[in-house]
């Protein structure tokens, strides 16, 4: 039998949406699920809140991805995964509110916009590799190189 540790973690996507645009919010969650299985995560389920629901504190679906949390997170570790911070809320006070009610029930928060590690950044060295390269050299350590890319 698994122990907790080597049991997958549960996954709670949830989202938000005040107008009645879906093909966003779609591609939000569908993002949600990709992140969640290339890390191997259990997905449990979405939770969406819409219109005015999606705007307070009270959130209905919010309220319940909660409550799902308390009953399956038993003994388990829980995430509830957003695509970005903004899908919690734009005003970090209610943010904050809300991501506390989480960690009350033993979950945590993850954004998939900030887990993703940004590029690497490229070295001086390299840099200058690039520059070189894409321009003409007119004299040892001088390289022309068009503003546009282009070399000259």
């Amino acid at each position: 039998m698994d122990s907790d540790a080597t049991k997958p973690i549960l996954v709670f996507i949830y989202d938000r949406e005040g107008t009645s645009q879906t093909d966003r919010l779609l591609a939000r969650i569908a993002i949600c699920r990709a992140f969640a299985a290339e890390m191997g995560w259990e997905v449990t389920g979405q939770w969406v809140d819409r219109g005015d629901a999606a705007m307070g504190e009270r959130r209905p679906f919010w309220q319940g991805m909660i409550a799902a949390m308390k009953q399956q997170g038993q003994g388990r570790r829980i995430v509830c995964l957003v695509a970005s911070w903004n899908r919690v809320a734009y005003d970090l006070g209610v943010r904050a509110h809300l991501r506390q009610l989480v960690t009350e029930v033993g979950g945590t928060c993850v954004s998939v916009e900030d887990a993703v590690p940004p590029p690497p950044p490229i070295s001086r060295d390299a840099a200058m590799r690039q520059i070189r390269a894409s321009g003409q050299q007119i004299a040892p350590g001088a390289t022309l190189v068009r503003h546009d890319g282009m070399t000259a």
